[in-house]
Formats: structure tokens, C-alpha cells, sequence
């Protein structure tokens, strides 16, 4: 029997109750779905569930969501975690309507609460119960993210600064490696205090919501195939009158961007058709101001395709992308 079924085994013996499926015992504690996107990423998969069994917090379910993965993940996964709900999409679908499929899942079973994670993070035992508890005291917040540990840390604070220009050309680009290494930069925009705040944007590696957030703004909009999910929620909910907050005493650990790393230049590509979704539909700038960003993704592919070969074999795909003024994905990864 392999370690990680020696570990189911364990805690369905641990967990019996009424479910013979191996559920939680019965508890008055809120429920908690953890909706894990599953993309040829089974190791890191098998790993994130396994930290969700050393939590504190008892009333949780995970739901995987396989999108597409050519790997036996699947298999992998059923061997290891029998107990946990499997969902299997018959081709990547992205990150948002990936994700979304496991939060219609979650919401049809009477989640109260909805953690989406990547599935290359570690929970640490206590984030469920934090999250859950600070929610359960601020009805106003309708998405959560914790202090993300990890080795790019800069990638993932919290942004405090409502977005122009400025902000975008400061937190999302590589100009962002210089103003985390400046303190007195770093503290105008990105918010990374000790204490629970209201934040403008999240880093959509681990976000909670309470159930009622997707009744009053909906789920991810699934125009997107991959990034600025986290960014557009962010702006859905305040659309509706809700707070996106930052818990730093909720802590997840995230390996980084494992799935998205197998991509090289059709991760930029795919990047660049979000954010053009993004800023025409969400936030507008002035044309000054589009064109500008537009100039520094241009140049950071153009040093990119200098190194690598793939960049330059899609670089009309790219810059077409770039100039695009469509709406909605225009292509899905297999």
C-alpha cells in the first residue's frame, strides 16, 4: 500500500461516522468545500490534500477538479484519497471555469464556505479554522486571502492601491522586483501587515469565500482561460458592495505556479489576452495609458524571445493577442 493510501486509510478510520464514504463527523461547525484544479499535477495534488488532513478544522470537503490532465492523475488521485470527489472535465478548460465547475459542485451540496486553492499549496493546520472565524465576524468580506509563504513571496502580497497606471506598472510587471526591494515603495502598494485589512487585490493561489459571495457576484468570469481571475473577482465583489480582505493569521504555502510553468510562451500569451480582457472591461484606462502597458509586455516577451526559441516561434501569435481588442479567450491550451 502506497504512504499517501496508508494516510487515506488512517483518516477515514479517524473520520468514521454516519458517511460511510468517509465524511466528517457530524459538527455545528460552518462546512468548508476546497475546490483543487488538477492539471497533469497529481504529486503536488496528492500533497495539498494531505496538509487539508492535518488541519484543525473538521468540517471541510475536497472536490478535485481534473481539467483535462493526459497523466493518470485521476488515477492517482482515486488510489491515494478514495474518500475525496473527483470531477473530470474532458479537456483544460482554464483556471476560471475549471474552478467554477467545482463551486457549482460545492454550492449544490450547501457549502457555507468555498476555499479555491492551488493544488502546489500547503494549508497550515490552523488557515481553515482562521479563515472561517474571521468570516464568521465580518459579514462584509466577501473574498479572503491569506499571508502566502513561498519562495517568490513579492509575487503574491497583497495590493493596497486602487489600480491606474501606476499601481499596474509598479504590481504587475517586472518593474514590481524593484519596489518590493524598497521599503518605503513597497508600503504605497502593497499591504503585508501583521493585522486583518481591506485590500484591493488578492493573489488568486488561495481565496475563501463565503457561499453568499456567489449569489450576490457570481462566479469567475469565465472569459479568461488563465490569470487575472483573482483581479476580476476582486472587482466583481466591490461592484456589489463587498470587501475583499488580506487574513495574514490564515498562512498557505505555495510551490509556484506549477501547472502554469509547463506553458513558457503561451503562458505570456494567454496572460496578455486576460489583461487586455481585463482593463477594457473592468478598469479603464486612458489610451496613454494602455498603450504604455502594452509597450512594457511587448518588451518583456521581446528580451524573453531573445533567450528562448519558443517565444520567437509565437511571436506574431503574441503580438496579435496584444493588440486584440476581443473580449473572450480566443484559444484553449490541450
Amino acid at each position: 500500500m502506497s504512504p499517501e493510501n496508508a494516510m487515506a486509510n488512517a483518516e477515514c478510520q479517524h473520520f468514521e461516522s454516519a458517511d460511510s464514504s468517509c465524511g466528517l463527523p457530524y459538527t455545528k461547525e460552518p462546512s468548508v468545500y476546497v475546490v483543487l484544479l488538477n492539471w497533469n499535477g497529481w504529486r503536488d495534488t496528492l500533497h495539498c490534500i494531505g496538509s487539508l488532513y492535518a488541519t484543525e478544522y473538521t468540517n471541510w470537503h475536497a472536490i478535485v477538479v481534473d481539467n483535462g490532465s493526459s497523466d493518470d492523475s485521476v488515477e492517482r488521485i482515486r488510489e491515494a484519497f478514495p474518500q475525496v470527489e473527483i470531477i473530470k472535465n474532458g479537456k483544460n478548460l482554464g483556471f476560471a471555469t475549471g474552478n467554477n465547475v467545482g463551486i457549482r459542485s460545492a454550492l449544490e451540496r450547501g457549502a457555507d464556505y468555498v476555499l479555491v486553492l492551488n493544488n502546489d499549496t500547503t494549508v497550515l493546520p490552523d488557515s481553515v479554522r482562521e479563515f472561517v472565524g474571521f468570516a464568521e465576524k465580518h459579514p462584509d468580506a466577501a473574498m479572503i486571502g491569506p499571508k502566502i509563504l513561498g519562495r517568490d513571496l513579492e509575487l503574491e502580497w497583497p495590493v493596497r492601491r486602487k489600480l491606474d497606471l501606476l499601481t499596474l506598472l509598479s504590481t504587475f510587471t517586472p518593474l514590481r522586483r524593484v519596489i518590493a526591494r524598497l521599503s518605503f515603495l513597497r508600503k504605497v502598494f502593497y499591504y503585508n501587515e501583521g493585522q486583518p485589512s481591506t485590500v484591493e487585490f488578492l493573489p488568486g493561489s488561495a481565496l475563501f469565500f463565503p457561499a453568499r459571495t456567489f449569489e450576490k457576484a457570481g462566479l469567475f468570469d469565465e472569459s479568461t482561460f488563465l490569470d487575472f481571475e483573482d483581479l476580476i473577482m476582486a472587482e466583481k465583489v466591490r461592484s456589489v458592495g463587498s470587501s475583499a480582505y488580506f487574513l495574514p493569521q490564515a498562512r498557505i504555502w505555495h510551490k509556484g505556479s506549477a501547472s502554469a510553468s509547463k506553458l513558457g510562451a503561451e503562458r505570456y500569451i494567454e496572460n496578455a489576452k486576460s489583461e487586455e480582457y481585463f482593463l477594457s472591461t473592468y478598469v479603464r484606462l486612458s489610451p496613454a495609458g494602455r498603450s504604455m502597458v502594452r509597450l512594457v509586455r511587448f518588451l518583456t516577451y521581446g528580451a524573453r524571445s531573445l533567450r528562448h526559441r519558443s517565444y520567437r516561434e509565437h511571436f506574431n501569435e503574441f503580438v496579435d493577442a496584444l493588440l486584440s481588442h476581443n473580449s473572450v479567450k480566443v484559444r484553449k491550451l490541450s
